[in-house]
């Protein structure tokens, strides 16, 4: 294509057919990426972290030792009294005082 005939804006140069390539898709490596994004469910915790389920809001709260430390400061645990949520302490997820279930992720 000459100069002439081409527009002073245009920049991109016309593909000789021998330089196009037919595309491939590449298999297996997004499929990680893609299941990661669209799933639903909860990831599961880290071993050796906390996990708080709140009476209250049933949300569930990840912490790691020195986190749960500071969440539990002050706090009232009553195990044998109080079966399912035995601690009575802020919950991280609403905020609110209520009885909360702490179990550790071995």
């Amino acid at each position: 294509m000459s100069e002439s005939r081409r527009s002073s804006f245009d920049r991109v140069r016309p593909r000789s057919p021998d330089a196009v390539s037919p595309v491939t898709p590449i298999r297996g490596t997004g499929a990680d990426g893609r299941r990661a994004l669209f799933s639903t469910s909860d990831p599961q915790p880290a071993p050796g972290s906390f996990v708080l389920e709140c009476s209250s809001c049933r949300q569930r709260s990840v912490l790691l030792v020195m986190q749960a430390v500071r969440a539990a400061l002050p706090s009232l645990h009553l195990p044998l009294i109080k079966r399912g949520h035995p601690s009575w302490m802020r919950c991280p997820a609403c905020g609110r005082r209520t009885w909360v279930r702490i179990s550790l992720k071995l």
